[in-house]
């Protein structure tokens, strides 16, 4: 959970707790109710690790964790903006690290870093849920923040990918897809949109800012998810770089936000996320020296 979650609905997570404790308490078979199964292997590790009975009952049923209080996100969007990381396992240890509070009947937000883990380590499928029209994937960084987070630290929890799926509740019948294609549903409606293009750069500064914006959370969502094909970037450098009407769009609107998004482009190819062919990186240099310049002219 976020902070905000806390926040909101501190009644509602003693509530979650109470039935995870009733449905780990059911009289009926372990085999036939894995999460009573997975609550007496997490009572066990804790019993060996020190903790009494009522301790390491209340913590074994517990299944939400998330910042320190007073704490409200993680520090994985915050590498990404400021590429201060080295590889994706970074990203997924800040995750566990800024969400490794347990939130139960008796604690809130008590730190609690293996047992976080060990339930991390136990999940096969990491799902988002798209509740409105107004949201791509692409469109905000909480997507890669907490979602991609998700996906990586388990990945490195339990040391191999796990599924990642979409399920958007917007329709008539919930439709549940690979991420990918989300993603691809997201550059296809936004970023390589004309209408939509045109319409954000009808705002001065703001425009660019925010097609920007959908650029660093795509090298976001391809480092914790591994889910954007390479061909996305190709795309993306087609119509802001290599199309000269678009790039000066780009550079009138806001050449700093500008700079910034073929910065993050060259950075996703750095980072082996975008196969870029010699040309498409000739162009990309040429192009981001010459708004460099601009900005210290």
């Amino acid at each position: 959970i976020c902070g905000f979650f806390r926040d909101m609905f501190p009644d509602l997570l003693v509530e979650l707790h109470q039935l995870f404790k009733a449905v780990s308490e059911l009289d009926e078979p372990a085999e036939q109710n894995i999460f009573k199964q997975r609550s007496e292997q997490l009572y066990e590790q804790l019993r060996k690790a020190g903790a009494e009975h009522d301790e390491a009952w209340d913590l074994a049923c517990a299944r939400i964790f998330g910042p320190a209080e007073g704490e409200y996100g993680t520090s994985v969007a915050k590498l990404v903006e400021t590429k201060q990381w080295e590889d994706e396992s970074h990203l997924g240890e800040a995750f566990i690290h800024s969400l490794k509070h347990v939130y139960s009947s008796n604690y809130r937000g008590r730190e609690m870093y293996e047992l976080y883990k060990a339930n991390l380590a136990a999940v096969d499928i990491v799902s988002q849920i798209r509740s409105n029209h107004e949201h791509e994937i692409i469109d905000l960084d909480h997507y890669y923040e907490f979602f991609g987070g998700l996906a990586k630290s388990v990945e490195i929890s339990k040391g191999e990918p796990v599924d990642i799926f979409i399920s958007d509740t917007t329709r008539e019948h919930v439709l549940t897809e690979e991420l990918q294609y989300a993603v691809q549903r997201g550059v296809r409606t936004r970023m390589l949109n004309p209408k939509w293009i045109e319409g954000m750069l009808k705002h001065d500064y703001h425009g660019a800012q925010k097609v920007a914006d959908r650029m660093e959370n795509l090298l976001g969502l391809a480092a914790t998810t591994n889910q954007v094909d390479s061909w996305i970037f190709s795309a993306v450098h087609q119509e802001y770089v290599a199309d000269e009407h678009r790039s000066k769009q780009m550079k009138d609107n806001n050449r700093w936000a500008y700079h910034g998004m073929l910065e993050t482009l060259l950075e996703s190819h750095q980072r082996n996320y975008w196969n870029a062919s010699e040309e498409e990186l000739e162009m990309l240099r040429n192009r981001y020296l010459e708004i460099e310049g601009d900005l210290e002219g």
